[in-house]
């Protein structure tokens, strides 16, 4: 979330009233320092009526566009005066703007001729301040590549949750949750493709719920089927907690004669916060009598141990910041190679490692591999549309993997390629363009899969963009890539940089949540419509 702006950014004047600046990063043409100032001379009660309607809207688009906290309401009287809307009034025109951009969403939803990826989110706030707002909240989004070759990331719907509850009671709290009912409402319940969630008990039973009403209603898809994803920074983040689990009790000694610089629930911190106990241990510091007496602390045996483990986990981190972790999502062709990388980069540490850190890595290895397993098929699908990769880089991505029927695994991704791609043909008949290309004067029917396939791979370059080549390559191969279109746009992680490495749920904006359902519902939205 943006940095909350200061109160002189988001309020300005203008004898003139409104200025209408583009705004080139929303798309929006009212400027932040819009809101006017009308003096009591200027104009009849009519105009300033109507200026001050209009800067109402002006402040209402603030806040569901530029993500200007509505509580800034109550500082306008130190700029216009005269402009004193109350809170209701804010609410009610953020809800007017909300009902307008959703019909705008809404048709282009309803026209959009592709599939579309749905995350659900599980964030949580846990406010000092106002502990009404403390809680679960559940974030719906919608994740699909437009016709300009674009990738959306849209919030459709976000509510309070109850997460607790007993099991046998699921239905109906998914039920509460109301994500079937905005599917409905949205009118996109024949249009999913796949669903990414993180990897919990909870979302296990959600996946399932979801499973059952979303394959009733789905137009196409391999054997009919959803696509489950899950959250690949998750995985990664729980496979890094399992390790620093096993050594808890000697961490726990540690912070007997350390004090950690910082609590925040990252795992990375904690990295750093036990190589700096590690750099002074290593220069005694931490091992004199005034800093040991009277308490249980660390042997040189569980200082290794820590060492050890420390040392796997910055190799993780190492990967991990490199390839998986931007700012910007990342497509899902790219994550096969990354992890491979990282499988690499663990069977490595479990060979190198003392017996203590082998157990540990091995532990990491068996979470990773289940993983790969349940994510190869969507990965190596995705990995084959990258026209860098395509399937020569499965065959050698098997080859690569021991204890594993290579072969096999290559061709259940080419049979499920072709099953694809020929769903995709009866799908959109109009634009499967058949090509004929002469061999020995006989002339040989070919798809564009087919063709694609045969084209040598592009040669790797720095600042290649796989979805400005696929809007090139549209012209040629026109039914695959509407299936390049809807694969791509399935998000493999929910985390950007900035959020991979928490420990405990995503938290959710203060500013918001404390806010009336359908407001906060609206916000959610609005701003990442834009």
């Amino acid at each position: 979330m943006a940095g909350v702006p200061g109160a002189n950014d988001v309020i300005g004047s203008s004898k003139n009233g409104i200025s209408h600046h583009e705004n080139s990063g929303s798309g929006h043409s009212k400027d932040v320092n819009s809101i006017s100032s009308v003096s009591d001379t200027e104009g009849t009660e009519e105009v300033l009526e109507d200026d001050q309607q209009s800067d109402l809207r002006t402040l209402a688009e603030l806040i569901c566009f530029e993500e200007v906290p509505p509580k800034w309401y109550a500082r306008l009287g130190e700029f216009s005066p005269l402009f004193k809307p109350s809170f209701s009034e804010i609410e009610t025109e953020c809800m007017e703007v909300f009902e307008k951009k959703k019909m705008e969403t809404k048709k282009i939803l309803g026209n959009f001729d592709g599939q579309i990826s749905l995350s659900v989110e599980i964030l949580r706030c846990e406010s000092y301040f106002d502990p009404s707002c403390c809680g679960d909240y559940l974030c719906l989004s919608a994740h699909f590549i437009d016709e300009n070759w674009e990738l959306n990331n849209w919030v459709l719907h976000f509510c309070s949750i109850s997460v607790s509850g007993p099991s046998d009671d699921s239905l109906h709290k998914y039920e509460d949750w109301g994500i079937l009912r905005s599917l409905e409402d949205w009118g996109i319940e024949n249009k999913i493709s796949a669903l990414t969630v993180k990897n919990d008990n909870c979302n296990n039973e959600l996946v399932e719920f979801l499973k059952t009403h979303i394959q009733e209603k789905m137009e196409l898809q391999l054997n009919s089927k959803l696509f489950c994803v899950y959250c690949c920074g998750e995985m990664i983040s729980v496979m890094v907690q399992d390790a620093f689990d096993k050594i808890a009790d000697i961490v726990h000694k540690v912070r007997q004669v350390y004090t950690f610089k910082t609590d925040y629930p990252m795992w990375f911190l904690k990295l750093l916060n036990l190589q700096e106990a590690l750099k002074l241990w290593a220069q005694g510091n931490l091992s004199s009598r005034d800093v040991t007496h009277s308490r249980n602390v660390p042997s040189p045996e569980e200082w290794k141990k820590v060492e050890g483990v420390c040392k796997s986990v910055e190799n993780i981190y190492k990967v991990t910041e490199s390839e998986f972790f931007n700012e910007t999502p990342l497509t899902p062709n790219v994550h096969l190679c990354r992890l491979l990388k990282l499988r690499k980069s663990l069977a490595k540490m479990s060979i190198d490692s003392d017996s203590f850190n082998r157990t540990v890595v091995e532990d990491m290895l068996k979470k990773f591999d289940k993983y790969w397993d349940d994510m190869f098929l969507l990965l190596a699908i995705s990995a084959a549309l990258d026209p860098r990769l395509k399937m020569r880089y499965i065959e050698f991505v098997c080859s690569e993997v021991k204890d594993w029927n290579g072969n096999s695994q290559v061709a259940v991704v080419f049979g499920a390629i072709h099953k694809l791609f020929d769903e995709y043909v009866v799908r959109f008949p109009l634009q499967y363009n058949q090509q004929f290309i002469h061999l020995n004067d006989h002339p040989k029917e070919k798809s564009d899969l087919d063709c694609y396939l045969e084209q040598p791979v592009l040669t790797p370059s720095l600042g290649f963009n796989e979805l400005a080549w696929w809007k090139t390559a549209s012209a040629k191969y026109p039914t695959l890539s509407q299936m390049a279109r809807d694969f791509l746009a399935i998000p493999v992680s929910l985390a950007t940089q900035s959020e991979a490495y928490y420990t405990v749920p995503k938290p959710a904006d203060e500013h918001i949540v404390c806010l009336k359902p359908d407001l906060m519902n609206a916000l959610m939205c609005t701003r990442s419509w834009v």
